[in-house]
């Protein structure tokens, strides 16, 4: 890992982020080594602006955010690089590159040695290989999100930030990024994804942050993601239960009114 720890905690100190006002209350957390957090909740609460706090890049925030002890906002460019890595929901890159440069990139950001190396087992692990040399412009939206994503597994960093990253891939190469990712999770590091799925977070997070106007919530996927949290959050009658073979299904059956939130039950950011 040139250095950076892998199996490091990482920690929210009172995190805010702003956009003209605060966007929810100071976010308190811990976060272990191996776990894949999923950022939860309705349009318009916050989730990438609490990704991008985290960087401490292109946001307004107050509060820190540690890793291995050290706050990320004061790291070096180049440090940080190597520690955090971001996909966001743009998927941006000069459209004159190639595939393979743009997760070049990546491994170069990430300060990976046999960088071709890198960038070759990150296309393979997404099944994308046979993209290597088209030109970015050419691909479809889908295609460049797992482009990114491969950008993404050659930085290899400890802490991976990722913005809705299934959101346009269909869904073999969802359930693939969702697997590699979980992968990631067994090597130690720490995957923080947004997303809409809700069946999707319960099924593959060690732990669900719920964004609630004004308020964040960390607690496991089966104690928060519970019919009565999903209505009083999305206004959204559910059901929940097992698949025969063995995966949690949450499926909406109707809009209904949104009843009031109470978390009491369940635990609160820690």
């Amino acid at each position: 890992m040139g250095g950076i720890e892998v199996n490091a905690e990482l920690v929210f100190d009172n995190l805010v982020a702003h956009r003209g006002r605060a966007l929810f209350a100071p976010v308190n957390a811990t976060v272990a080594p191996g776990t894949l957090v999923a950022v939860v909740g309705p349009n318009g609460v916050g989730k990438t602006s609490l990704l991008t706090a985290v960087i401490g890049r292109g946001i307004p925030r107050s509060g820190r955010v540690l890793f291995n002890g050290k706050p990320l906002g004061e790291l070096p460019t180049r440090e940080l690089a190597r520690t955090v890595s971001f996909v966001g929901q743009d998927a941006f890159a000069s459209n004159e590159l190639y595939v393979r440069d743009v997760v070049e990139v990546g491994a170069r950001a990430g300060g990976r040695a046999q960088q071709a190396h890198q960038v070759g087992c990150a296309l393979d692990r997404l099944a994308i290989t046979h993209l290597a040399h088209r030109r970015y412009a050419q691909l479809s939206g889908g295609e460049r999100q797992l482009v990114q994503v491969a950008r993404l597994l050659a930085q290899n960093s400890p802490v991976m930030l990722l913005d809705e990253p299934v959101s346009a891939l269909d869904l073999r190469h969802q359930l693939r990024v969702m697997q590699v990712l979980g992968e990631l999770t067994r090597a130690g590091h720490i995957v923080i994804v947004t997303m809409h799925d809700l069946t999707q977070a319960r099924r593959w997070a060690d732990e669900v942050a719920l964004m609630i106007p004004g308020h964040v919530v960390f607690g496991s996927p089966h104690t928060i993601l519970t019919p009565a949290h999903i209505r009083s959050v999305y206004g959204v009658s559910a059901e929940t239960f097992m698949s025969p073979s063995g995966t949690p299904v949450i499926n909406p059956l109707r809009v209904s009114c949104p009843t009031a939130l109470d978390l009491s039950p369940t635990p609160t950011s820690p």
